[in-house]
């Protein structure tokens, strides 16, 4: 689904990537998974999710950038290069249909199109605040929070986060400064969607970990093509 949405989000923004390209860049990220580039191999472990290639515990982080170097892309012939374009048509497919063909209004729903708007209205110069507030709606893509809340929801939250972590203060008086952005009566959305943000940000949290390190099991009734026993595991490396 995801390796569809990318296929989808590019044609949306009109910067469409070839296919190939978009199924090349999956299936780097499979392998960086396998090779479990980043994480602390030693200290974490997340049962059969982490369908690690063999030797990956031995090996240092460069050593494995080294490996994943050295992969030759898969051939476009090749059986697993087909099944992964047949499954990305018919997902994009899935999503084309969930969205009744009807998009666009998704340009213009993205909350970082808030984010500057905002910051520059409360007359916030630190550079940094405005770059952390953008890193915070990037992590609030990682959840569900953009088909819960509106983008102006999100893009406050984010603000009122990158705040917090600058010692920014913004005015609370007669009003708290969102309610100029999103009205009244939206302290408790402000707050599920700081705590849903700060939770994916946890990397103590295992499930986190497992969401950017490792690989999350298909949930279907009927296994995945790409879940950890599937054979492009092995035969994609």
């Amino acid at each position: 689904m995801a390796l569809a949405c990318t296929f989808v989000a590019g044609k949306v923004e009109e910067e469409p990537r070839p296919v190939r390209s978009v199924i090349l860049t999956y299936s780097h990220l499979y392998r960086r998974r396998r090779l479990r580039v980043g994480d602390d191999v030693t200290n974490y472990s997340y049962g059969a999710a982490d369908a690690e290639a063999e030797g990956t515990a031995t090996l240092s982080n460069e050593e494995k950038e080294n490996v994943l170097r050295h992969v030759k892309p898969m051939g476009m012939g090749g059986p697993v290069f087909l099944e992964w374009r047949d499954v990305l048509f018919q997902m994009e497919s899935v999503i084309l249909k969930t969205l009744g063909f009807t998009l666009h209004w998704i340009p213009d729903s993205h909350p970082h199109k808030f984010i500057l708007y905002f910051i520059r209205v409360l007359e916030i110069e630190k550079k940094e605040v405005a770059q952390d507030a953008w890193n915070y709606c990037n992590d609030s893509c990682r959840i569900d929070l953009c088909v819960r809340y509106e983008p102006e929801v999100i893009a406050c939250t984010a603000i009122l986060l990158a705040c917090s972590d600058h010692n920014v203060e913004l005015p609370h008086i007669p009003r708290p400064w969102w309610e100029t952005f999103i009205g009244s009566s939206r302290n408790m959305d402000l707050s599920n969607v700081s705590n849903a943000i700060l939770a994916v940000v946890d990397e103590k949290d295992l499930d986190n970990r497992r969401a950017k390190y490792a690989f999350v099991p298909s949930l279907l009734e009927e296994p995945s093509f790409n879940d950890p026993d599937s054979y492009i595991w092995s035969v994609a490396d």
